[in-house]
């Protein structure tokens, strides 16, 4: 199947979704009746070293953040311990210490889990395609794995288009899905919700009725978690143009 290149808009989303899409963990704190707390505000912690997508599961229960970790990062990873009164980013980072992976907070209240560059690295070039800084250690390198996350983000953005409650760009959510041998989504889970109870409803509809052309490359981890987030701070979207109908 043939598509049109999306508007210049949609892309800048659309990269911000192929580090996510792939193999990731969303973890949310969601912890009923407890106070929330604003990002910047300190929290008591007592972790301890421990392997560490527990630790990121216990820290969630402690904030508001929400932590999206690629998988193959965390395995065989223990955190360092964090003990004290802290703001969440502050207690990320020391968790992270050692480890050799690092947060990037795309928002204050959002991060995700990178590798540490090497520092002998060189720097990117001008030559070097915009996304190689991208911290997509989730996708890796497989062009299969890659070309089904763009199949993903391109009928996903269709998706959502096509349901005037779940248009992207006025809302952060995050969801993940399963998909099938046929390419068709056969679960779809809710991680951090948009806010409405209608356009997570809308989301969801859009999610379930997904059905891709391929079917996912078999070693692609699942579930598949989505990150939408919403326009500004670099963030850009509007709906592709319909295409023309072809006539006979």
């Amino acid at each position: 199947m043939t598509r049109s290149r999306a508007p210049s808009g949609v892309l800048a989303l659309v990269a911000w979704l192929a580090f996510v899409v792939p193999c990731m963990h969303g973890i949310h704190a969601q912890e009923t009746g407890s106070i929330v707390r604003q990002p910047g505000s300190t929290a008591r912690f007592e972790l301890p070293a421990q392997p560490l997508a527990k630790a990121l599961q216990d820290f969630a229960r402690l904030t508001e953040l929400i932590v999206l970790a690629p998988a193959p990062l965390l395995d065989g990873r223990t955190s360092a311990p964090v003990q004290g009164e802290f703001a969440p980013r502050d207690a990320l980072e020391r968790m992270l210490a050692g480890t050799g992976l690092r947060a990037e907070f795309s928002r204050p209240d959002e991060a995700i889990i990178v590798a540490q560059p090497a520092a002998e690295q060189a720097p990117a070039t001008a030559d070097t395609p915009a996304d190689a800084a991208l911290p997509i250690d989730g996708i890796g390198d497989s062009g299969d794995r890659r070309a089904f996350a763009g199949l993903l983000q391109a009928h996903l953005i269709d998706a959502l288009c096509a349901q005037p409650g779940a248009v992207p760009g006025s809302y952060r959510l995050v969801a993940q899905v399963r998909i099938d041998n046929r390419g068709a989504v056969v679960a779809v889970n809710m991680v951090a919700s948009s806010g409405s109870a209608a356009r997570d409803a809308a989301v969801m509809r859009a999610l379930r009725a997904l059905k891709l052309d391929d079917a996912p490359p078999a070693e692609l981890p699942q579930p598949v978690t989505i990150l939408l987030r919403p326009a500004g701070n670099g963030v850009h979207f509007r709906c592709p143009a319909p295409q023309p109908a072809v006539r006979g």
